[in-house]
């Protein structure tokens, strides 16, 4: 058996503080019946609960603790491995992270506005396999093709345009390393570049795309950013008034980053993909599936570890102490001496 959050079980170290709440306020109640009368006097008139069900009652409320801290520490068992079919195809996401991702013609800013773009494809792309490669003036591989779309997520989360990366936009070098990561792939291929199409580092983004058209690999392009543009943030962010900062060239005038649609339509052309912008939201919907429509797709398996999740029975456990606790609680010595002559 295993825990998925182990931090809960920590807190079984104060079970035997509830232990000593229980004690310490059976004492205060002696206090008060010996203040009232003397004990003797109490038995000869009273009901009074020996103290071997004070002891009962206290194991069974330790023990449902106990077990409920167990249940929220989600313990798991029997691991099983699935095998499902899945029809689907291999897709390489390349994102743009270099500074011009900061322009804000987009709110609230571009970077934001790919991560939305990205996010709402994942959740439509079932079944197929998605890396991630995130560029500026060089290309790098984030996550490599894979099923599991919960860590594409994580990885995508991550991503910044603070990455050790060289400054600048290498369009070309992105589109190459997307698509020799298809190289022992045998379905459809497809490469999702998203990035404001001024390329100025690297390889050309014409010359690549023409590597990945001889390589069976389809590229549909999506232009972020505006046509006309907007001012570059300084990295140092905001003055000491609070004001956003901006590049500015050597007359002093806010450097503006627009975006290269003639480019980003070429590669898109060269591999018989398509162009889409971010700034046409209902268009850009249909990108998943024009993708699906168009690729060749095949059968692959797919392996998921499952494991059965044990709480459900921790807490049963658990209430049904509290409920034995109850009745035992509630039930008087003398009833249970008159349950004993009936029987």
């Amino acid at each position: 058996m295993s825990f998925y959050n182990t931090t809960y079980l920590f807190l079984l170290l104060l079970v035997p503080l509830v232990g000593v709440i229980l004690v310490w306020r059976e004492s205060i109640r002696k206090k008060a019946r010996e203040k009232f009368a003397t004990e003797s006097l109490l038995r000869k008139y009273a009901v009074i609960e020996p103290p071997q069900r004070n002891t009962i009652r206290l194991i069974f409320v330790a023990i449902a603790c106990g077990l409920f801290l167990i249940a929220f520490a989600r313990p798991q068992g029997g691991e099983r491995t699935l095998e499902e079919e899945v029809e689907g195809i291999d897709i390489m996401i390349a994102m743009d992270i270099s500074r011009s991702m900061l322009a804000r013609d987009l709110n609230p800013d571009r970077l934001t506005a790919i991560k939305e773009v990205v996010y709402d494809f994942i959740d439509s792309s079932i079944g197929d396999r998605i890396g991630i490669v995130a560029f500026a003036g060089d290309a790098t591989v984030v996550c490599p093709l894979t099923t599991d779309h919960g860590s594409v997520y994580s990885f995508i989360d991550r991503l910044t345009t603070n990455e050790p990366l060289r400054p600048g936009t290498a369009i070309g070098d992105a589109i190459y390393l997307s698509t020799i990561r298809f190289r022992e792939s045998d379905t459809g291929r497809v490469v999702i570049l998203l990035t404001d199409g001024e390329s100025n580092k690297g390889m050309e983004p014409a010359e690549a795309a023409n590597y990945a058209k001889e390589n069976g690999v389809r590229i549909y392009t999506v232009g972020i950013g505006t046509p006309q543009g907007a001012p570059l943030p300084e990295a140092g962010g905001r003055n000491i008034f609070g004001n956003e900062r901006y590049r500015t060239d050597n007359d002093g005038q806010p450097i503006r980053v627009g975006l290269d649609e003639r480019t980003l339509r070429e590669v898109a052309d060269i591999t018989e993909g398509e162009y889409f912008s971010v700034a046409n939201m209902g268009e850009l919907r249909t990108l998943y599936s024009r993708i699906t429509h168009e690729g060749e797709t095949k059968f692959q398996t797919r392996k998921m570890v499952r494991k059965d999740e044990l709480a459900p029975y921790f807490i049963l456990i658990g209430c049904l102490l509290l409920i034995a606790e109850s009745f035992y609680n509630y039930m008087a010595p003398g009833e249970i001496n008159v349950l004993k002559r009936k029987v």
